[in-house]
């Protein structure tokens, strides 16, 4: 996994830094946007889990492109591109109904961006993986920031627009990054004996049911944010910063701690902090509490991600690495997305989002409890 001794090249994280803060625009400020069109809880949790239905469908598609390609930025370009071009059909206001099938058309090509920018970086700079991680955390706390900051003189359809224009920088940075064909060739090999794996599954069906907690807090935070005595659209744009810079202590060592401890171990930590993390938010008082919370963020998302695509990158076939980045973000931001933003979503309509947020940390805990023996007793 070493090209240049697997060191950090700036050229190499341009992708990162355009994708990273396209997402923090999106991620943070999209579901404001459906607010102002005046979709309630339900509808919001709606949205995200067709979007990620969209992602389920459309990524192994992707997946198996990407192993095939002749070159893999040449279709992470073209989903770039064409993400930002389907995002403008959200200023089309056709009620709920419209606005559903266009962000489910944006996240079928969205959703691939991530992990083929993963598999890219992994098979040639490996070593470096957490610096480009990091980068893209850089880019999503100064965009999140900075969008924050300037959105209430863009009107509400500015995240569309900055989205955009991020995406479409992201597409031309793209032949900056290192050539990266496809390995299948001849030899094909089916995305189903991913599933055979039994560690791979075993994995991923802890990190399913993590990652359903973290789907509900990216549409819902944002509005119940804006509830809380004392908040505002600075201060939500102050949040997203400290999460993302809350993760910059683990991605400086986050290769260290993986060839230390593995992936594991990391992960029942991450489980343990998003527990916490829930359980602070749901009490939240006010704005100034919930913006503590997003300090433990860089414990949680980042440490199970990261660790996961590691792992993958390590153990899986060559000829699916892209498929297996896939994968990954199939269960991240497909399923758990789905369920967690339409159990969320139903939950937060009948009890509140409070209740949501604490159910979330229930779920952490659980899910905890049920890993942590086994992947202690399995050690590195």
């Amino acid at each position: 996994m070493g090209d240049e001794n697997g060191r950090f090249a700036l050229r190499h994280a341009l992708f990162s830094l355009g994708y990273y803060g396209a997402n923090a625009i999106y991620q943070g400020y999209m579901s404001l946007y459906y607010t102002y069109l005046g979709f309630h809880s339900a509808q919001l949790g709606g949205i995200s889990a067709a979007t990620a239905l969209a992602a389920l469908g459309a990524q192994p598609l992707w997946g198996m492109l990407g192993d095939r390609a002749r070159d893999r930025r040449r279709l992470l370009g073209a989903l770039a591109l064409l993400s930002a071009a389907a995002l403008p059909l959200a200023l089309l206001d056709g009620g709920f109904w419209f606005q559903l099938p266009a962000a489910m058309l944006f996240f079928a090509f969205f959703c691939a961006l991530l992990p083929l920018n993963d598999a890219i970086l992994l098979e040639a700079q490996g070593g470096a993986f957490g610096g480009y991680r990091l980068a893209g955390g850089a880019g999503f706390a100064l965009a999140g920031a900075a969008f924050g900051a300037i959105s209430g003189r863009l009107g509400p359809a500015g995240v569309i627009w900055a989205t955009a224009a991020l995406l479409l920088l992201a597409a031309l940075a793209t032949r900056a990054l290192p050539p990266s064909p496809g390995r299948q060739g001849g030899r094909r090999v089916s995305m189903a004996a991913l599933l055979k794996d039994r560690s791979l599954v075993r994995m991923l069906l802890f990190l399913l049911p993590v990652q359903m907690t973290m789907g509900f807090f990216y549409t819902f935070f944002a509005p119940h944010f804006q509830s809380l005595p004392g908040s505002g659209e600075a201060l939500l744009g102050l949040g997203y910063l400290l999460s993302a810079l809350s993760e910059a202590p683990y991605l400086l060592f986050s290769d260290r701690i993986y060839r230390r401890f593995g992936a594991e171990k990391p992960m029942c930590l991450a489980a343990l902090v998003l527990a916490l993390r829930w359980l602070l938010l749901g009490l939240a008082p006010t704005a100034a509490v919930a913006l503590a919370s997003q300090l433990l963020h860089g414990g949680g998302f980042i440490v199970m991600t990261v660790s996961m695509a590691c792992w993958i990158s390590d153990n899986v076939p060559r000829e699916l690495r892209a498929s297996g980045q896939g994968l990954l973000n199939m269960v991240s931001f497909g399923a758990a997305r789905i369920a967690g933003n339409l159990l969320g979503g139903l939950l937060a309509r009948v009890a509140g989002r409070e209740a949501a947020f604490l159910a979330g940390s229930v779920v952490c805990a659980v899910a905890l409890l049920a890993f942590a023996p086994g992947a202690l007793r399995r050690g590195r």
